[in-house]
């Protein structure tokens, strides 16, 4: 029991680290999206938003998944002081020949991009100029892998954190001098200054000089590369899925909509980015050790499930009993016609939850087939049913597919898990997720169908009902009350 606690333990504080930093990241993000909305307008979000997934879905498609690769080399190699010095100098070339790619790449089709994004090319200079940017993140990516992959999340949190504080200082004055103009040049003096602050964490890593041709970069690479793939597929089929959704919400309903849909996904997907990435930073190193084990890494596969559940469940019920709270800070009033989108979408996350930290074997594996298929799932589910349901849902459709889509994924990602390592739930995550997911859903149907003070009677009874539960079970994994107790007499033997 005690190892068990242990495991929890350093699974909770690699989380309070780099979640932490998250945090403060969201307030940094709060400020910048609440300027953009009120300097750029719904048709101004939905213009960035559309720029970002073109970036993205290039990004996907030439970066080969080179830094999620490169963590798992870099983990995997740590005891020998030669082996991760060259795994290093091989993951930073890569990194920038990669980044170059898709740099090109984006040059070339930027007239492309901008008739089949916004219906003419008035945008190909703005396009083609912001191509830079896919350079410098790479590299900037690179450094990050090298720092979590080393297991200095401390640094690596820093680093995203001074990151994003400085884009934040540069990015402002722009959009309030040039409105929309200045969304690219915004995008690349960003990029610059998260490149900077990564390199100045980065190159405190002292590894022993290593010579390494060109040619020996590239073949040696390949390994990266290959488990890289799965990464560059699965990302490409999430990002061009997520580039025809707005494509056919600027067709059916104009740069608004694909503004207010921009806004909702932002909300979603940025609450759970700081709980997954926080795990991500220390978990997947960990099953990277252990991944031929399948009694510990279906051990750390639970511990880890169970922590995301206590900790991320009860952000998800505030998100959706405060939703309409959470646009009006976060952008503004006028994005209130998505607030319906954001809760079922807030609903779909919590099965995120667990197909996330269950797939995260496939990679650990070399596997990456098996997530390529289960996003593809997702994905597939999710198109279809905006396709089919559009009639009768309206914007709407937007939340429900996603939940339809998670849903799908997640029966795959059971089944498949059981086929390739024997994973089982454990008795307490059956419960924890019949228990949270009922929490959930219950939530969800009184934020949609009940009004005034009968809604929030029971959403709050709903929230504290889950948050003893929760501190509940994380007392007994971790023992807060102890924790607190020796924290307090520490303070009184002071005063």
């Amino acid at each position: 029991m005690e190892n068990n606690k242990e495991s929890y333990k350093q699974i909770f504080k690699s989380t309070t680290i780099v979640g932490g930093s998250q945090i403060i990241n969201i307030a940094i993000g709060i400020i910048r999206n609440k300027v953009i909305a009120i300097l750029l307008g719904p048709a101004g979000v939905g213009v960035s938003g559309i720029f970002q997934t073109i970036i993205d879905l290039v990004r996907n498609g030439t970066g080969l998944g080179i830094n999620f690769s490169g963590v798992k080399n870099v983990a995997e190699n740590n005891t020998d002081p030669h082996r991760v010095a060259k795994t290093i100098l091989i993951l930073r070339r890569w990194e920038f020949g990669t980044g170059l790619v898709g740099m090109i790449v984006i040059i070339v089709l930027c007239k492309f991009f901008s008739n089949y994004s916004f219906g003419s090319d008035a945008y190909t200079f703005s396009i083609a100029i912001m191509s830079v940017t896919l350079l410098i993140t790479a590299v900037s990516a690179g450094q990050l892998a090298i720092l979590q992959g080393l297991r200095r999340i401390g640094e690596m949190a820093k680093a995203n954190l001074l990151g994003s504080v400085l884009g934040t200082v540069i990015s402002l004055p722009l959009f309030w001098w040039l409105g929309i103009s200045g969304v690219v040049p915004s995008m690349i003096l960003t990029a610059l200054g998260a490149l900077t602050i990564s390199w100045l964490y980065a190159r405190r890593v002292i590894t022993e000089p290593v010579q390494l041709s060109l040619s020996q970069t590239f073949t040696e690479g390949l390994g990266m590369a290959k488990l890289g793939f799965f990464i560059v597929v699965n990302g490409f089929v999430a990002t061009a899925s997520l580039y025809l959704i707005r494509i056919l919400i600027r067709s059916h309903l104009g740069l608004d909509s694909v503004g207010y849909f921009q806004a909702v996904w932002t909300i979603s997907t940025m609450y759970i980015n700081i709980l997954l990435n926080s795990m991500l930073a220390d978990y997947f190193p960990r099953l990277s050790v252990i991944k031929d084990d399948k009694i510990a890494s279906n051990k750390l596969i639970n511990e880890q499930l169970e922590m995301t559940l206590l900790v991320g469940t009860p952000m998800l019920l505030l998100m959706i009993a405060f939703s309409s709270l959470a646009i009006s800070i976060l952008y503004s009033s006028s994005f209130h016609v998505a607030i319906s989108v954001l809760k079922w979408q807030m609903m779909a996350s919590f099965f995120t939850f667990i197909s996330w930290t269950m797939g995260v074997l496939y990679l650990s594996k070399n596997k990456g087939w098996y997530a390529i298929i289960a996003e593809t799932i997702r994905q597939a589910v999710y198109i279809s049913f905006i396709f089919a349901g559009w009639r009768y849902f309206g914007f709407n459709v937007l939340g429900i597919g996603f939940l339809a889509g998670n849903l799908a994924c997640l029966f795959f990602v059971i089944y498949s898990t059981k086929r390739l390592n024997a994973f089982s739930f454990s008795f307490i995550n059956v419960k924890s997720i019949f228990f949270l997911g009922g929490s959930v859903l219950a939530t969800l149907s009184s934020s949609l169908y009940l009004n005034g003070i009968f809604q929030y009677f029971t959403n709050g009874f709903l929230i504290l009902l889950t948050f003893i539960f929760c501190l509940y079970r994380l007392d007994k994994i971790l023992d807060i009350r102890t924790w607190f107790k020796t924290r307090y007499k520490s303070f009184r033997r002071i005063q």
